[in-house]
């Protein structure tokens, strides 16, 4: 049994997993560590743990305390050259946030095709890996919520009232929320031009969670998995050194 933890600059998601499958998941605010402990000493004990952090260090300790209930050290991971079927093209490998480096191993364990890895977070990350594994670069923009806010804190006369998408907005908050939402899809949408280039029509993950406000805006083809980085962990955790 494997426990796998994840944890954003918002939130931390976990998944227990045995078996092929997960017994139970779930997400907490990452300032929220009594619930997830408490969720966590309700189920079976793990037999491994491993986690991914992009957070504060401080955040990472605190979990860290929290899992002191069991006799297992969890195992810390961060991107490395290659692993489990993956290059990594950054110049400094170790610089890719651990989160993207087990969403790009989530996704080639899911294909073999080149595909797009969209995580749309607090940042949206829009990763490109080839068909032969490689990770070849990738984007870092805003979410949804920081470009709402940038815009609110920015100006003098744009509030925040809960904005809706539209094609064509007729009111100010509608203008923000669709601003925001095309400027996601665009940066996707044009990754997946720059991909399929050189390498075919990419699949495209999204997770994340403003996926599923992303997803009926995108001009192209793409699959919501919300626990791609989950499954990533568990990835290397059975299989990858």
């Amino acid at each position: 049994m494997i426990l796998a933890i994840d944890i954003g600059n918002s939130r931390i998601k976990w998944g227990m997993h045995s078996n092929g499958g997960w017994l139970a998941t779930g997400a907490a605010d990452k300032n929220d560590l009594d619930a997830l402990a408490s969720a966590w000493k309700s189920g079976p004990s793990p037999g491994q743990i491993i986690a991914s952090s992009v957070a504060d260090p401080a955040i990472a300790a605190a979990v860290n305390a929290k899992l002191a209930c069991w006799p297992v050290a969890p195992r810390w991971i961060s991107a490395e050259a290659q692993q489990c079927g993956v290059s990594n093209g950054y110049r400094t490998p170790s610089q890719l946030g651990s989160d993207r480096w087990a969403a790009l191993i989530a996704a080639r364990r899911r294909t073999s095709a080149a595909c797009l890895v969209v995580n749309c977070g607090t940042a949206m990350t829009v990763d490109a890996l080839s068909a032969s594994g490689r990770f070849l670069g990738g984007l870092i923009v805003p979410g949804l919520s920081l470009m709402e806010q940038a815009l609110e804190r920015g100006t003098e006369a744009i509030r925040l009232d809960g904005g809706d998408y539209q094609r064509f907005p007729d009111t100010t908050a509608n203008a923000v929320r669709s601003g925001c939402l095309n400027a996601l899809c665009g940066a996707v949408e044009r990754m997946a031009y720059e991909l399929s280039e050189a390498h075919g029509t990419p699949h495209c993950f999204l997770s994340g969670g403003n996926a599923q406000d992303v997803l009926p805006r995108l001009r192209i083809s793409a699959e919501v998995v919300d626990n791609l980085v989950l499954e990533g962990l568990i990835g290397i955790a059975h299989s990858c050194s």
